[in-house]
């Protein structure tokens, strides 16, 4: 079962902007404060609102922060699509969409960071409707790998594997970062695509090639 947020106003336009108010209101504070230490009444007085106002909008706090997660994951995936909308060739369709994806990652590392970090407070419902759109992001990367394979460009063994990797490596750059201060997003970039397609093309270690030869060296050797 999909989480929605239930509202008493019934005009969608009408909630889609005060929703916008509510979230960057809510994300301020929650960065600087916390989401436990902020209060409702806070909140509705960052985005101009009363509180009562405010609750015609939200049941709750948890719905802010769903709010929250739900536009920053929808952000991503509309950007990165358009990045990679209309690109034929895997390779560079690969490209365009990790690159774009770090970047959004860069963007908005602040937002991420606090979405790590407070994820908890959601309950089930919620987690499951947000990590249904982690997966539905992770499978567009996960598409590109499996046709790269079937026309013969990629040699990927794992798809799904690799594709969640790749987000992962992406989400490093806004968690990690004060362990990356020494480079610029576009150093990394440089780096980081070189590396992903050297995996990927299939011209990494060849361990399970080199055995059968270091078997005959080692048998030689014992004659």
């Amino acid at each position: 079962m999909t989480r929605s947020v239930e509202t008493l106003v019934k005009d969608p336009e009408l909630v889609a902007k005060r929703h916008e108010q509510i979230c960057q209101a809510a994300l301020t504070l929650f960065s600087r404060k916390g989401y436990y230490r902020t209060s409702v009444r806070e909140i509705a007085k960052a985005a101009g609102l009363s509180i009562g106002a405010l609750y015609s909008y939200i049941k709750n706090k948890e719905d802010i922060f769903f709010l929250i997660y739900q536009r920053i994951l929808s952000i991503f995936r509309e950007r990165m699509l358009k990045a990679a909308e209309g690109i034929e060739d895997p390779d560079l369709q690969l490209k365009a969409a990790f690159k774009e994806t770090l970047r959004i990652y860069d963007e908005y590392r602040d937002e991420v960071l606090l979405l790590y970090q407070e994820s908890h407070v959601l309950g089930r419902q919620a987690l499951q409707s947000l990590m249904e759109v982690d997966r539905q992001y992770a499978s567009f990367f996960q598409e590109i790998l499996e046709r790269g394979n079937r026309e013969g460009r990629f040699a990927v063994k794992e798809p799904n594997l690799i594709a969640v990797s790749l987000l992962f490596l992406c989400a490093v750059w806004a968690l990690k970062g004060w362990n990356l201060k020494g480079y610029t997003l576009d150093e990394t970039i440089h780096h980081l695509i070189p590396f992903i397609f050297h995996g990927i093309k299939g011209f990494g270690p060849q361990e399970e090639k080199r055995e059968p030869e270091e078997a005959r060296d080692e048998g030689s050797r014992h004659r």
